[in-house]
């Protein structure tokens, strides 16, 4: 049997990855924001090697459009973070039930 403590901290994890994932959109890889100076202006624009997101406009920071891609590329980037965590903690799981280490009840 492996570790209550991360098995809890497993169910943790997979509990933020799902919010995450309910909260709204998730950016694509390779979709960000870039700057477009217009005279003394500054607008903003969807880059992506992706062609059906590449060169959109989104006006200026405090469009609706911007703030929309900004949230699904903050809710990339923490997902991503979150699954790299759970795969590592996964991994010591694996690892543990594999060298069937006896964790003592406390």
């Amino acid at each position: 049997m492996g570790s209550p403590h991360l098995e809890a901290e497993r169910a943790r994890l997979l509990q933020l990855i799902h919010g995450i994932r309910r909260s709204g959109s998730i950016a694509p890889i390779n979709v960000w924001i870039s700057p477009v100076p217009k005279g003394k202006y500054l607008y903003y624009k969807l880059s992506s090697k992706n062609p059906e997101y590449k060169n959109q406009h989104l006006g200026k920071a405090g469009s609706e459009k911007y703030r929309d891609w900004r949230s699904r590329i903050q809710r990339r980037e923490v997902l991503t973070e979150l699954e790299q965590q759970l795969s590592m903690l996964q991994a010591l799981i694996d690892r543990q039930a594999v060298a069937d280490i006896e964790i003592p009840e406390e």
